[in-house]
């Protein structure tokens, strides 16, 4: 077996391969244009795809906690592959439906386990404090990878719509010959008769008893949601107000290189303000990334969706070391899939919602609305965050 010594960089180059979505910033004008959607049922295959994350999301990381987390992301590229294969074939709204619940049982897989295989390798090495850094640099591997691809989607897409999805299904080969080559940790494998039990009380822990590691999650949760609402929104919200449709992938580029430059600098933020500063920073830039987008009427007014992007990034690498840091050694992939199934579950809520209210209002009154929100959300969620049992340990400052 490969030693874990190497799993950082690997992990991180597993993430440049993977994060290279030459399909995401297409996907608006495919599903339009090539397969006929509304803006609705484009928010509701989102909505779908990410129920079809959320019905595995919590029990692929319990698995991977059961079976290794190297196995599980084996396991969940190899259904990738699959998925995009599906997606390159495509001609119809339920072969789109077939190709994204083959992606979600995939991307369900890896959920929790690339972090907790990250945290567990390090503290193996003696570096667990160490992590933020390290998956900030994971976080900014991917997105500078996901911001080239995006600058080549548009042009791939003209010479032919299937084109992304075929680069897609190559990059994924590439991240399944990394994934074989990860260590697997030590882990002593606790013994347990009642699996469904043990599920249980792993939710019941982290949502119920845990305040401290519940205020963590949901706090991630309502950030993750609000930079993550409007993505799908932007290439119509762009075009509609005057943008050139060759600005859509430098468009996509940019908000990738954002978000890459906010989870470089999260660990120096978070050193530098404390971790309550920073996150009240990201609040205070997703109230202006939504009121900008749903006052301006130029055709650069989607730059506004940047500051939403930076967030993304920004936030990520200290709330996520400050869940690895909470959760239970055994369970650590199980808790990270269980805040992403609340995600999930969250925006198969409002996303359709959203999609028929751009159809019926258009983009901008909805932008109030959700912006409106947004903000209230994640003000609750930073107040139990502040107000939880343990205070947060500013894990950065030990790096």
């Amino acid at each position: 077996m490969p030693s874990v010594k190497r799993n950082p960089w690997l992990i991180c180059a597993y993430y440049g391969a993977h994060s290279a979505m030459f399909p995401t910033a297409i996907f608006p004008l495919f599903w339009t244009r090539d397969i006929g959607m509304s803006v609705a049922t484009m928010m509701s295959v989102q909505a779908f795809f990410s129920l079809s994350i959320a019905l595995f999301e919590f029990p692929s990381g319990y698995i991977a906690d059961r079976l290794g987390h190297r196995r599980a992301l084996v396991l969940g590229s190899g259904a990738i592959v699959i998925g995009w294969l599906l997606y390159a074939l495509a001609r119809g709204l339920w072969s789109v439906l077939a190709a994204e619940l083959v992606l979600g049982v995939g991307f369900s897989l890896i959920s929790g386990a690339d972090a907790a295989l990250l945290y567990d390798s390090l503290r193996e090495e003696g570096r667990e404090h160490e992590f933020a850094r390290w998956y900030g640099r994971m976080r900014s591997a991917a997105q500078i990878s996901s911001g080239a691809a995006a600058l080549l989607a548009g042009f791939l897409y003209a010479r032919w719509s299937r084109l992304p999805f075929v680069m897609e299904l190559v990059c994924w080969v590439v991240a399944l010959g990394i994934a074989l080559r990860f260590g697997e940790t030590r882990r002593a494998q606790p013994r347990v008769e009642d699996h469904l039990g043990r599920m249980r009380a792993i939710v019941r822990d982290s949502l119920v008893r845990r305040a401290d590691l519940r205020a963590v999650m949901l706090l991630g949760v309502a950030f993750a949601l609000a930079a993550y609402l409007p993505t799908w929104l932007m290439a119509l919200y762009a075009t509609e107000s005057g943008a050139e449709v060759a600005w859509i992938g430098p468009m996509w580029a940019v908000a990738s290189f954002t978000t890459a430059l906010g989870a470089m600098v999260s660990e120096r933020a978070g050193r530098r303000l404390g971790m309550t500063g920073t996150l009240l920073a990201c609040l205070a830039l997703v109230a202006a990334g939504y009121l900008g987008l749903a006052l301006s009427h130029h055709a650069l007014g989607f730059a506004f969706y940047f500051l939403l992007t930076f967030v993304r990034g920004l936030h990520m690498p200290l709330l996520h070391h400050e869940e690895q840091r909470l959760a239970p050694d055994d369970d650590r992939a199980s808790c990270v899939s269980l805040r992403s199934f609340l995600f999930r579950i969250a925006f198969v809520l409002l996303g359709p919602v959203v999609g028929m209210g751009v159809d019926r209002y258009g983009h901008r009154p909805v932008l109030w609305v959700a912006g409106a929100l947004m903000v209230a959300l994640t003000l609750l969620a930073l107040a139990l965050f502040r107000a939880r049992a343990a205070p947060p340990s500013c894990p950065v400052n030990s790096a």
